[in-house]
């Protein structure tokens, strides 16, 4: 089973050290770093060593928590005195020092080595290769270390690389010919997420951790900062900027949240979800191909996959697990369905993986998305490029076939902006539209569109993407501007599921805040009707090809947010506390979906009433024992922005 918080002792054991640059001026910032690092379990660093004011209090303080490597760069012109001097203050708390070298300046290392050892310490030779050691076994250098040091990176176009058995074998054979029994460590690897490849960066983790060496450090903790010049020049190489298991701001990548929820085990565990298994006869869908779902382990992703393996089809789950705790949901549909379900563990940003899902597609939905508005109004950039740029990969990605596959795309009713043209009267408690009209059946498709908010710019712009490749190149697609979904599967936060996490908190007895006045109405959908919807899209989709619709409830499920919480109050038989917080940016007071012009289309209409809904959801929530909503990761971004107003 994965997703347990609790690191057992032997994963933080078994986890290798972390290269880890800090600015000793900004004690802070070495202070929050230090916190991460204990929280994911490091209990060793590598930090580099350059002048005096590392050393002043910077190795000091890091040796009363971990093991420290000081990493001493000959090319930063260090000379035998230098070395004693960076090293004299932390030197009875260490143990190990690592001497980078060139070939260049290979002549001048053991001077440094031993002066070093007499001061009690131990040296670890690194950044020469293994043609480089005859010569300094033959001047009697060589005796003057303690070990050796291989770096090489994969992932980041390094020529050195050919696996690490090639690679250390190198090493143990140019030894042996010089009869030096000397261990081996690897002072310096890692993969860089450069194309948004985090499963490469997890491969390419567990296969150092298993590789043959008595010590491994990997590079790095955390990507550069945009603003800094990078080892080969400034943005001369962009893989040099994405090294880290933590972005630039401190938020972890899939590899840093997994190591953080569960150490080397989650790692492994997640990593064996994307592997094959054996597959199961099925009938497959279109000609011969499976039914392929970007951003499929959500819980909308899972309702669907689930439906369309018990009805004979094959699916594909293209995911990035992005969003914490989903990896539960690939775990369920695997063990559930078996064969039926393969996972591809990837990025809608990376064009070349997704052209190669696209390829296998008999049918596709595109649910990838980032999908919180409070979320894009802090990194706008980043919401683009999943929102907007991925579904353009995906577009150009079907255009490129000769049969493209059918796609459904899901926007969102924010493409509508906040509809504060739609004059509404307060009822009770909730806002209710004056014009009869849209009273009486929602908001239709012939609305004009207005983006509010990043998020809203974001899904909007792929919305029309989407319609505008079936007008120009003819592509086979429709699109769903969908209200509020709810069901099994959903892990909500404030942000994302929120009718999920009002139930988990009222659940657990926990207070609740709205924003706003809770007056505001949505239509609210139970997710297996979003799914009959999507299965008859696909039906119908010569009859619906380049339309978009409007997807929810209706008015016949509208609610308040107060009229929900005392519906989910009469479910579990306490009404939830509730506090109030301020209007959030593009907040619509009203939005019901008048669905007329998809059920027209194809004869679908909702069946599951929101009562009904909340206590299947309930009834799930409490099978499962769902017991809070899952976080990204408590390790926080450190870098602020400006915020929205």
């Amino acid at each position: 089973m994965i997703g347990d918080r609790e690191l057992p002792g032997n994963q933080a054991a078994d986890l290798p050290g972390f290269t880890v640059d800090f600015h000793p001026e900004d004690r802070d910032h070495v202070e929050r770093t230090i916190a991460t690092l204990k929280r994911l379990g490091v209990r060793r660093l590598r930090v580099s060593v350059s002048d005096d004011a590392a050393t002043g209090w910077l190795l000091p303080r890091l040796a009363t928590e971990f093991d420290v490597l000081p990493c001493l760069n000959l090319d930063d012109a260090l000379d035998d005195g230098d070395a004693e001097a960076l090293l004299a203050a932390a030197a009875p708390m260490l143990e190990w020092v690592e001497i980078a070298a060139t070939p260049a300046k290979a002549s001048s290392i053991a001077g440094v080595a031993e002066v070093l050892r007499r001061a009690g310490l131990k040296v670890v030779l690194s950044g020469l290769d293994p043609a480089t050691l005859e010569p300094l076994a033959d001047r009697g250098a060589l005796s003057a270390f303690d070990a050796i040091g291989i770096t090489a990176f994969s992932g980041t176009g390094d020529a050195s690389w050919h696996g690490w058995d090639t690679i250390i074998g190198g090493y143990r054979e140019a030894l042996a010919g010089l009869r030096r029994d000397l261990p081996l460590w690897i002072t310096a690897t890692g993969f860089s997420t450069w194309r948004h490849d985090e499963r490469g960066q997890i491969r390419a983790f567990l296969a150092t951790t298993e590789a043959p060496v008595d010590r491994v450090y990997w590079s790095s903790l955390a990507d550069l900062a945009a603003t800094e010049v990078g080892p080969t020049g400034f943005h001369a190489d962009e893989r040099d900027y994405a090294l880290g298991i933590l972005r630039a701001d401190g938020s972890p990548k899939l590899l840093g949240r997994l190591l953080e929820t569960g150490g080397i085990g989650h790692v492994r565990a997640v990593d064996r979800l994307g592997r094959p298994g054996s597959p199961r006869p099925a009938s497959l869908d279109g000609a011969g191909k499976p039914v392929v779902i970007t951003g499929g382990a959500g819980f909308i992703g899972t309702n669907l996959a689930d439906r369309l393996v018990r009805e004979g089809h094959r699916v594909v789950v293209y995911d990035n697990l992005s969003r914490a705790g989903v990896e539960r949901n690939i775990e369920w549909l695997k063990a559930t369905h078996g064969g039926a379900v393969t996972f591809e563990l990837a990025d809608i940003r990376d064009p070349h993986v997704l052209g190669e899902a696209v390829a296998r597609a008999g049918k596709m939905f595109h649910f990838a998305a980032q999908v919180a508005v409070t979320t894009s109004l802090v990194d706008p950039i980043t919401d683009f490029e999943i929102n907007a740029r991925g579904t353009v990969n995906l577009l150009e990605a079907m255009r490129a076939q000769p049969e493209p596959p059918p796609l459904v795309f899901t926007s969102t009713n924010k493409v509508y902006g906040k509809l504060a043209d739609v004059e509404l009267r307060l009822e009770g408690e909730h806002y209710a539209p004056a014009d009869l009209e849209i009273r009486a059946h929602g908001i239709d498709e012939s609305r004009p569109l207005d983006f509010y908010s990043p998020y809203g710019a974001s899904k909007g712009s792929a919305d029309q993407y989407v319609l505008d490749y079936s007008r120009t190149y003819d592509l086979p697609t429709a699109v769903f501007r969908m209200s509020c979904i709810y069901g099994p599967h959903q892990f909500g936060t404030e942000d994302q599921g929120w009718v999920a996490h009002f139930l988990i908190r009222a659940l657990q007895g926990e207070p609740i805040t709205l924003y706003g006045d809770g007056r505001q109405v949505r239509d609210i959908l139970f997710v297996d009707d979003l799914v009959d919807a999507f299965m008859a899209a696909q039906e119908h989709m010569p009859a619906i090809r380049g339309k978009a619709f409007n997807i929810g409830g209706g008015p016949a499920n509208a609610t308040s947010l107060i009229e929900l919480l005392e519906r989910i109050g009469a479910t579990t038989g306490r009404m939830p506390d509730i506090s109030f917080g301020p209007w959030r940016p593009g907040d619509q007071l009203y939005y019901v979906s008048d669905t007329a012009g998809f059920g027209t289309a194809t004869g679908w209409r909702p069946s599951v009433g929101v009562a009904e809904g909340i206590d299947r959801l309930a009834d799930w929530l409490t099978e499962n024992r769902v017991a809070q909503p899952l976080i990204d990761s408590a390790i926080e971004p450190v870098i602020e922005r400006r915020a929205a107003s």
